[in-house]
C-alpha cells in the first residue's frame, strides 16, 4: 500500500512540473494580427513575406528584457530567435554583413551578422501574457543583451546584406 500511494505521489509531482512547464510554452492569441505580413528581402533569392501565425510553428523562446530607461521598462517576449528563423531557410546569421529591421513608422536598426550571432535576438510575435499591443504588431524585435534603442517595435520589414553582397 506504501509503495502504491509513493508511486502516486511521484506520479502527481511529474505531472504538476510538466504541466508547469507548458504553460510556460503557450503562446498568447495572436489571431488579431496573426496574418499580418513581414516583408523578407535578401534572405532568398526571391523576397517574401513571413506572418506572426507562420513565425508561431517554429521553436519559440520566452524571455524578458530589461532597458536602459524607465521609457523602455521590461518587455517580455515569445517567439522564435533569429538563430531559429534562418535555420529554418538553411542560413546563420554570419552570412550576413547586415541585417536591417524597418517598423511601419519607417524607424530603422540596423545590426551585424556578427552582433546578431552573438547575441539573443527574438522575433516577439506576442507578450508573456497576452498579445502584442497595437503599436508593437505584427513583431517587435528584442535583444536583452542589447541597449534598448535596439530593440524595434512593429517590425514590417527585415532585409538581409549576405557577406559577398
Amino acid at each position: 500500500m506504501r509503495r502504491i500511494k509513493s508511486l502516486t505521489a511521484i506520479t502527481a509531482i511529474i505531472a504538476a512540473l510538466l504541466a508547469l512547464v507548458s504553460c510556460g510554452a503557450k503562446l498568447p492569441d495572436i489571431s488579431e494580427y496573426g496574418d499580418t505580413p513581414i516583408e523578407i528581402v535578401g534572405l532568398l533569392d526571391e523576397d517574401f513575406t513571413i506572418t506572426p501565425n507562420e513565425l508561431a510553428k517554429l521553436k519559440f523562446e520566452n524571455t524578458s528584457a530589461k532597458g536602459t530607461s524607465e521609457k523602455a521598462g521590461t518587455v517580455n517576449g515569445i517567439g522564435p530567435s533569429l538563430i531559429t528563423f534562418l535555420a529554418r531557410y538553411g542560413k546563420t546569421p554570419a552570412d550576413f554583413k547586415t541585417i536591417r529591421f524597418t517598423a511601419s513608422d519607417a524607424y530603422t536598426i540596423r545590426l551585424s551578422g556578427e552582433k546578431c550571432a552573438e547575441d539573443m535576438v527574438l522575433f516577439s510575435i506576442s507578450g508573456k501574457t497576452s498579445p502584442l499591443p497595437k503599436g508593437e504588431q505584427p513583431m517587435r524585435l528584442i535583444i536583452p543583451s542589447a541597449q534598448s534603442n535596439q530593440w524595434i517595435y512593429a517590425v514590417v520589414r527585415i532585409e538581409f546584406t549576405p557577406v559577398d553582397g
